[in-house]
């Protein structure tokens, strides 16, 4: 689907600054400056940054954005590639600029575009869908195979009973047709599902904003592409004195009977396997529980001050007995006082969540997830030479994690991050 393209080789260019930087201003104010000969597609995580009234709509002086909508189109893919078509400056979310196909890259490379990537995309995701005896089957029947540069798994069988949408290898035939399942060297149960490289180098020029690029999956993924990359030097982000974010925060100590849970492994895999295999307990889980109680209790801050992170199973509405539901601390709705609409008061925060400022009323954070790359995309990563560094990609989760909340804003916070390995990752970030 993305192989009618040829472009010339580019280089992807880094801005690779520490929150607070001011690099997204920064990178506007250069648009300001060029938009009376370029043609830009902003891409943000977030649609309260790109959708209309939106901060790329408000901060911009003389460049002017659409938003795509479903006003006078069907969906927003095509009202992104009518305004493509148009040669219009373009943002988006990253959601949608995921959903382009052929007809939308042929048109950013007609109109030679600049791609600016606002924090990094997803780029692999783990694809869980089948089984090793499945993909292992479909070999031996010699209806698939590996490709050896990267694992592609390629479809060689012309059997039509395949097509049929009530056949259980269906949407697995469709996936592998289009390019998009690969498969770790060591197992065919380490699958993933990658983007398009073209996404990132169809545009006469690609600078992508983020933190902590290098070691990290999308540094990998790019190595992996043979796509070369290089420091965008057009701007300068605004130095930040870490010395002035230690002032800001307030180091909650484990202690006392909690000390425990400081040896508990808090990997997601802990969390969510079965007691058989020595991971969490029913009462393991508990304890942890009341240990957010506790620390809301001790620092005195209620459910609005407060946000805390672990795996998603693990939230209040899972629904398995194996949740933690901490009283009076869980996700509710609230009265806005300033507009008098009901809102969802957030507690439980996503580690993975970044560059939002819904966050930035919190003072109060407990990070309890030990953070590894996903198992698979590891493997996959490593066994064709580039694995992400663990400590890289955790330290970074963690950081964007924490600046979700009122420290974005030079407020102070309290902080406890239960993980031992997290925790001197943080202190040796914050004292570099």
């Amino acid at each position: 689907m993305y192989n009618l393209i040829k472009e010339d080789v580019i280089e992807v260019e880094i801005v690779d600054s520490i929150m607070g930087s001011h690099k997204t201003t920064k990178i506007l104010e250069w648009i300001d400056k060029h938009y009376t000969t370029d043609r830009f597609i902003y891409v943000s995580p977030l649609i309260s940054e790109v959708g209309e009234g939106g901060r790329l709509h408000k901060d911009l002086k003389h460049a002017k954005f659409h938003s795509p909508n479903t006003e006078n189109s069907k969906s927003k893919s095509d009202d992104l590639l009518a305004m493509l078509d148009d040669g219009l400056n373009i943002c988006c979310t990253h959601s949608l600029y995921l959903l382009m196909d052929n007809r939308h890259l042929a048109a950013i490379k007609r109109h030679n575009y600049i791609l600016i990537i606002d924090e990094e995309i997803g780029v692999i995701s783990d694809y869980h869908r089948f089984s090793e005896p499945d993909i292992d089957s479909l070999m031996t029947l010699n209806c698939i195979e590996r490709q050896e540069s990267d694992g592609m798994l390629i479809w060689t069988s012309d059997d039509t009973s395949f097509d049929k949408p009530s056949h259980k290898y269906y949407g697995l035939k469709r996936n592998i047709v289009s390019g998009v399942v690969y498969t770790a060297k060591r197992s065919n149960k380490m699958l993933v599902t990658q983007l398009p490289v073209k996404l990132f180098t169809v545009a006469k020029r690609t600078i992508i904003i983020t933190y902590m690029f290098e070691g990290n999956i999308l540094s990998c993924f790019l190595k992996l592409k043979n796509v070369r990359y290089k420091p965008f030097t057009e701007i300068e982000p605004v130095s930040v004195d870490k010395k002035d974010i230690r002032q800001l925060i307030n180091m909650y100590e484990v202690k006392g009977k909690w000390k425990v849970i400081e040896t508990f492994k808090l990997s997601n895999t802990w969390y969510t396997a079965k007691e058989a295999y020595r991971n969490s307990t029913t009462k393991d889980i508990k304890l942890i529980e009341n240990f957010i109680s506790s620390f809301a209790r001790n620092t005195g801050c209620d459910f609005v001050d407060l946000m805390y992170t672990f795996p998603k199973d693990k939230r209040f509405d899972n629904g398995n007995k194996k949740r933690i539901a901490p009283k009076s601390l869980i996700d509710r709705d609230v009265i806005n006082d300033i507009t008098g609409e009901v809102e969802l008061e957030k507690v439980w925060i996503a580690t993975q969540t970044r560059a939002t400022n819904d966050y930035a009323h919190k003072t109060h954070l407990v990070h309890a997830f030990n953070r590894y790359p996903n198992t698979s995309i590891q493997a996959y990563l490593q066994d064709y030479g580039y694995g992400v560094n663990n400590d890289v990609f955790a330290t970074s989760e963690l950081v964007q994690w924490v600046w979700r909340s009122a420290i974005r804003k030079g407020e102070p916070i309290t902080l406890c991050i239960v993980s031992t390995r997290m925790r001197k990752l943080f202190d040796k970030w914050l004292n570099e």
